[in-house]
């Protein structure tokens, strides 16, 4: 059904991609490199040693959270010199635009036309070797790719952009700075317990999230504020196998309600995720036969719910809510929807109006205008105009 991916989970992995080059047996190879941790990773050396007598064309011009100009200068570049393997290496914005270089070139359609589905892409894709250097977005894991358009998120959806093959090297994140790896450890972290709720879970992506959960819990304050190995390598293992569960179960409001924050407001996403993860999981807790979205039913929601506290260690809801917003703090982020500048009623009503539709279709609890805006009421009210 699915697309097959070979993967290497591990430290040392990254060793392996000569392997996995003679595999693929390409003539040439595209290398999409996030700027400056492609360096600083420690990836440099291994990669251009495996790269080593295979023609090579590079590009690193794009900041995070891809741009739609920054990925259609990458595909102008692939144009001009095609190659018939993609490798990606850096955060989940190279690997994003390393996927969607390979999903949009041979499609017969403008790129723009699949951003918003409806047209299904016909033509093949670039294989692709993806090589993440942080611990958060499991996109290596994922059929999803993102792009900003006109100041607005997109998340593309389809087989065909899964990666073929994966190298998850906990080392190349050593010298992740402590912000990128509180804010990737968050992501990671939010995309698993949304999963245990979403829509279109099943038993197969809980497995992955509750795992991803309890690695995350164990090791991302240590990985974000002290790293340790153990550390490095648990977050690793936490992001891969949240990638692997939001692959089948997607996200759900806390992600729809991010994208503004982070566009507008220049809040990294998964710190962005996470300010309103605890609120969601109390409005979702509250769901009823009459707003439940589930086809499984509102018992079966709050028993997914129910499972997220225990591992929480939570007593209660909102005691789940209390040790999400700790957990938080332990990495050095702020919890106060104030502190990053969202501070009265207008600025509620633009982080409402910009949220994404399709994610909250996915989660268990239908919103409505109403209920949005009341419930990012009563989290700025938590925030008390203090930086908690």
């Amino acid at each position: 059904m699915s697309k097959e991916q070979s993967s290497h989970l591990g430290r040392g992995a990254l060793k392996q991609l000569g392997e996995v080059l003679r595999e693929a047996s390409p003539r040439s190879v595209f290398l999409v490199k996030s700027p400056g941790a492609y360096e600083a990773s420690g990836a440099q050396p291994l990669v251009e040693e495996a790269l080593a007598g295979l023609e090579t064309h590079s590009f690193d011009s794009f900041t995070p959270n891809p741009k739609w100009p920054d990925i259609m200068a990458a595909m102008e570049l692939f144009r001009r010199s095609p190659c018939d393997l993609i490798l990606a290496v850096g955060g989940g914005s190279a690997l994003d635009i390393g996927k969607l270089v390979g999903f949009f070139s041979l499609q017969p359609a403008a790129p723009e036309s699949y951003l918003k589905g409806g047209v299904e892409p016909s033509g093949p894709v670039i294989p692709l070797v993806a090589i993440p250097t942080t611990a958060g977005s499991g996109s290596e894991a994922t059929r999803f790719a993102v792009a900003y358009y006109e100041g607005k998120k997109y998340s593309i959806a389809h087989e065909k952009i899964l990666p073929n093959w994966c190298l998850v090297d906990p080392a190349l994140t050593d010298n992740l700075p402590s912000l990128w790896s509180a804010s990737s450890g968050l992501d990671a972290f939010c995309q698993a317990v949304e999963s245990m709720w979403a829509v279109q879970s099943n038993d197969e992506s809980v497995v992955y999230s509750k795992k991803a959960i309890a690695l995350a819990l164990e090791h991302l304050e240590a990985a974000s504020t002290s790293p340790t190995r153990a550390a490095r390598d648990g977050m690793c293992e936490a992001s891969h196998l949240a990638g692997k569960a939001i692959n089948i179960s997607r996200t759900t409001a806390s992600h729809a309600l991010s994208y503004t924050m982070t566009s507008n407001l220049g809040v990294p996403h998964g710190h962005a995720v996470s300010l309103t993860l605890g609120a969601v999981l109390a409005y979702n807790y509250g769901l009823g036969e009459e707003d439940c979205l589930d086809p499984r039913g509102a018992g079966h929601v709050r028993g997914r719910i129910e499972e997220v506290l225990e591992l929480l260690g939570a007593r209660s809801v909102e005691d789940g809510r209390r040790l999400i917003r700790t957990l938080i703090e332990s990495t050095g982020r702020t919890t106060s929807l104030r502190t990053i500048g969202i501070k009265n009623p207008e600025d509620i009503a633009t982080l409402a109006d910009g949220v994404n539709a399709e994610r909250l279709g996915n989660n268990p609890r239908a919103f409505t205008d109403e209920s949005l805006h009341a419930m990012l009421r009563e989290l700025h009210a938590e925030s008390g105009g203090e930086d908690r």
